[in-house]
Parts: structure tokens; C-alpha cells; sequence
């Protein structure tokens, strides 16, 4: 919003946001482990559909961490290397497996409905055909379907709603329009379709438009993994090295938070500000080595954000760094008022 000084328009200062989180939120069936979570997504009841990297990859929570149901188990050989999870303005629900390079469409009880990709053949490595390895998913206003691909394609991909074929953009780089490990992707519908993209090895978010033309990029980030927006228009972004940044339209930093006590050495910054090594101090100059506690963050890798603006962060944990955090695989933060 911009305001007036003496004749001249001036952008008003973002306001800032605070969250704190709700430990122990979700109620697992007895026995149960998320092992690590990849990725969440909220359907219009505000229930939670978190997806997993374990024996019962999806299990789906009602507003107040109650368990309801779950579906996908490992014997229905839909997933292999579970990754991304969105659930579509047209209530059904799309993941992405890196395993084995499909896009794959569900009812919310679980039935399938359309495959993208052919399971287990993935296409050459940057021949931006589809798909190695896709990342994410996102449906546009319209029904088109945005992937990103992802770790060995660096390409962005999109089909019609019935699954052909329609266009796609990038190529491996680090200029405006190339990606370095396209790990997320967020269409916004509420604003003419802008195309978010999480350029995670470029440490940066880039914003297109539904065409795939370049508009903008966000910078001062971390690995970000993934992109969604919440109710009041703040963006969301995990970011791999321990936190999570809350960016306004123009990137603005609102809220920013679980690697408290966490600092950068010399080396660090030399390399783009990476934590790289191991210290003494599990919070100190690299990747945590035990479960740093309740509000911190090992490996943020997905997010979902409910009606009321409450935050889901999921993360790999297992995979980053060899700890099952248990519960807070997945955590919930709630907005403070300042």
C-alpha cells in the first residue's frame, strides 16, 4: 500500500509477523511414524494432508490434529520416492515423486485418476522433456497443470486438465528464467495466475507470469524449498538450511524464524551464506546433528497454510541429517498478533 509525503508516493513499511508453534499437535495412530515429511496441503475444511515418507505416506488430520484417515500405503505402489503434494481448486489431490518421475491426480479417498509420466522411465537429464525427478505441482485457474522438474530437468512443465502436452520454459542456469534445482511451485490464482517458483540451488524465488515470462526474483534466502501463500496475502517459503522466511508480493522479509541461534561463518558466506560444517553447538555453522526442539527447524522442505493463517512446515530431516524428529516431522505454527 503506498502513501502520500508531500506529493510523492512512498510504499508503506510491511508489517511484521509473528508466529509461535504448537507442539504435539498432530495425534498419530499408536505405532505410527512420519519418519520425515516432505509435504502438506489444507482442503477447504482446513483439514491437513501430510505427506510422508513412511509406511502410510499420506494421513490426513482435521483442524485440530485429529486423525481421520489415511490412504496410499506403500503396498499400492503409487509412490516411490514421495516429494510434493497439493491439492487442486478442484478438490482433487496431486503428487510428485521423484522416485519414479510421475505426476499422479487422487480423489481425496484416495482413487486414481490420471498418471503423468510413465512410472519408473525418466527422460534424459536437462532434455526438458518430461519428466526426471519432478518436484511439485500446481494447478492454475483455468485447470492447467504446472510442474516443476526438478532435480535433473530444470524445466517448468504444463499440461491441460485432461493431461496433454500444452508448453513448458527454462533450462539449467542462474539467469532470470533458468533454474538450478526447481524444487517448488506456486500458481496464484487470486492474481492472475503468477507463477512462483522455489530456484532452490539458486537461493532465490522467481516470479513468472502464467506464460512463463519473467517478472521478478526474490534473493536473501536459504535453499528455499517450496512456495504457498496464505490468507492475508503473506508467502510462505522453507527454507532447507533451518528456517522459514514470510515474504509480502515484493518480497519483503514479514517474519522469518526456527534457526534461532543459528550463525554464519566467514566460509559460509564466502560460499552464498550455506551452512556447511558440523559444530559442538547442534545451532551453530551447519546441519544439526539432534532434535534442536520444540519452534526450531532441521530441514524445511514443504509448507501449507490454512484459512486462519496457521503454518504446517515439513521436513526431511531423516534425510538431512539422520534424525526422525517424531512429531515434530511436521509442525504447527500459529500467527501471533504484535
Amino acid at each position: 500500500m503506498a502513501t502520500v509525503v508531500n506529493g510523492a508516493a512512498t510504499r508503506a513499511t510491511p508489517k511484521k509477523l509473528s508466529y509461535r508453534v504448537v507442539d504435539g499437535f498432530f495425534k498419530r495412530p499408536r505405532k505410527w511414524t512420519f519418519i520425515e515429511v516432505v509435504d502438506a496441503d489444507v482442503d477447504e475444511d482446513d483439514n491437513i494432508y501430510v505427506f510422508s515418507r513412511s509406511p502410510h505416506p499420506i494421513m490426513i488430520f482435521d483442524k485440530k490434529g485429529n486423525f481421520l484417515d489415511n490412504w496410499g500405503e506403500l503396498s499400492d505402489r503409487y509412490f516411490s520416492n514421495p516429494h510434493g503434494i497439493t491439492i487442486g481448486p478442484d478438490g482433487f489431490v496431486y503428487t510428485a515423486d521423484t522416485g519414479d518421475h510421475t505426476i499422479r491426480k487422487f480423489t481425496k479417498a484416495g482413487k486414481p485418476l490420471m498418471t503423468l509420466g510413465r512410472a519408473n522411465q525418466n527422460a534424459p537429464a536437462q532434455s526438458g522433456k518430461p519428466f526426471n525427478m519432478p518436484t511439485k505441482v500446481d494447478i492454475a485457474s483455468n485447470g492447467d497443470i504446472y510442474i516443476s522438474d526438478g532435480y535433473q530437468n530444470s524445466h517448468m512443465h504444463v499440461f491441460d486438465a485432461d493431461g496433454k502436452y500444452k508448453f513448458n520454459w527454462g533450462s539449467n542456469g542462474s539467469a532470470p528464467g533458468q533454474f538450478d534445482t526447481p524444487h517448488g511451485i506456486y500458481v496464484d490464482r487470486t492474481d492472475g495466475d503468477r507463477v512462483y517458483v522455489a530456484d532452490r540451488h539458486n537461493n532465490r524465488v522467481q516470479v513468472f507470469t502464467a506464460k512463463g515470462e519473467f517478472i521478478s526474483e526474490w534473493k536473501d534466502l536459504l535453499m528455499p524449498n517450496s512456495v504457498r501463500k496464505g490468507p492475508d496475502g503473506e508467502f510462505v517459503v522453507p527454507e532447507l538450511y533451518q528456517r522459514v522466511s514470510v515474504l509480502d508480493r515484493e518480497g519483503n522479509l514479514l517474519a522469518r524464524f526456527g534457526d534461532e541461534g543459528a550463525v554464519l561463518d566467514d566460509s559460509d558466506a564466502a560460499r552464498g551464506g550455506l551452512p556447511t560444517a558440523p559444530s559442538r553447538n547442534p545451532m551453530l555453522k551447519g546441519v544439526i546433528r539432534h532434535e534442536p526442539g520444540a519452534g526450531k527447524c532441521l530441514a524445511p522442505h514443504g509448507a501449507a497454510v490454512d484459512s486462519e493463517g496457521s503454518l504446517y512446515i515439513a521436513e526431511v530431516a531423516e534425510s538431512r541429517a539422520g534424525v526422525d524428529r517424531g512429531d515434530r516431522s511436521i509442525q504447527k505454527f500459529v500467527r501471533v498478533d504484535a
